[in-house]
């Protein structure tokens, strides 16, 4: 469990989360956070503090967003940032790749939620998937593919939804490849809205907001090999998925979610669907 503490600072209540911290990083996180809600600025920064380094990133909920997370903070629900802590530590729980929460933070005055903060160990080099997807020779992208459909599939069978799966929440580690250990590139980031799948907030709709940026980047090859390999490792992880099902919910989230960034790429889920059906059913003949 993390533990919590409760300080009040410079006419704010301070609710705080921390579990390895220090506490020259948890008051130094804490002096940032008060300092930039005051000028509500928006934090996304390193920090030291006795030699550890971080990095803090925080933001003052501006309009109806203070009020409605306020009100769940009064159902005892914590802000974007404290349930960003604990996901993170779930995903690293059960060996997702994924940043290592040290401190979470919110502040209120007058029982209002003012300002909210988290800070991260530093990350190895990294550049998100888009990115890494443009600059990728054919075998990095299917080795890309491969890894992404595989770690999706087992967040699936665990149960959990990330909610925000778009290309700039997957980082790919660039640092140098090791002989050795995790062989793993992805990173998972931003996964606060994340967890147990919701009604209209299921698997299909990671798969839907995934494509959003998949289907104007990946041909219509990855983009078989991805959901090809994601129906076998859910069918490894003993929560196998019906293809005939989930894609056409996958592509009216896909639709709903590209029309709201403006993206005119569209995914033609048919025939990604009418693929994998006529393979699957070569596959059954031939045993």
């Amino acid at each position: 469990m993390s533990r919590r503490e409760r300080v009040e600072r410079d006419g704010f209540v301070a609710r705080l989360r921390c579990d390895t911290a220090s506490e020259p990083l948890v008051e130094r996180s804490l002096e940032l956070a008060t300092n930039a809600a005051r000028a509500q600025r928006v934090l996304a920064e390193p920090l030291e503090a006795a030699g550890e380094s971080a990095w803090i990133k925080g933001d003052h909920l501006p309009g109806k967003a203070r009020w409605r997370h306020t009100f769940a903070g009064v159902l005892g629900r914590g802000s974007p940032r404290e349930r960003e802590f604990e996901r993170l530590k779930w995903l690293r729980a059960r060996l997702f790749r994924a940043p290592k929460p040290l401190v979470a933070g919110s502040l209120r005055a007058g029982g209002v939620l003012r300002y909210q903060f988290l800070v991260l160990a530093p990350l190895p080099a990294h550049e998100t998937l888009g990115s890494a997807w443009r600059d990728a020779s054919s075998a990095e992208r299917a080795e890309l593919v491969d890894e992404l459909a595989r770690e999706i599939a087992r967040l699936h069978a665990l149960h959990f939804v990330h909610r925000n799966l778009f290309f700039r929440n997957l980082l790919v580690d660039r640092s140098p490849r090791k002989l050795e250990g995790d062989p793993r590139r992805l990173i998972l980031i931003d996964p606060w809205r994340g967890g147990e799948a919701l009604p209209r907030r299921g698997v299909s709709y990671d798969l839907g907001a995934l494509m959003v940026d998949a289907a104007a980047q990946w041909d219509f090859d990855a983009q078989s090999r991805f959901f090809a390999t994601y129906f076998e490792q859910r069918t490894l992880q003993g929560l196998p998925a019906d293809a005939a099902k989930l894609l056409p919910s996958a592509g009216l989230h896909h639709r709903a979610l590209a029309r709201r960034a403006k993206c005119n790429e569209a995914w033609d889920w048919r025939r990604l669907a009418s693929e994998l059906l006529r393979t699957e059913s070569a596959r059954e003949s031939a045993s």
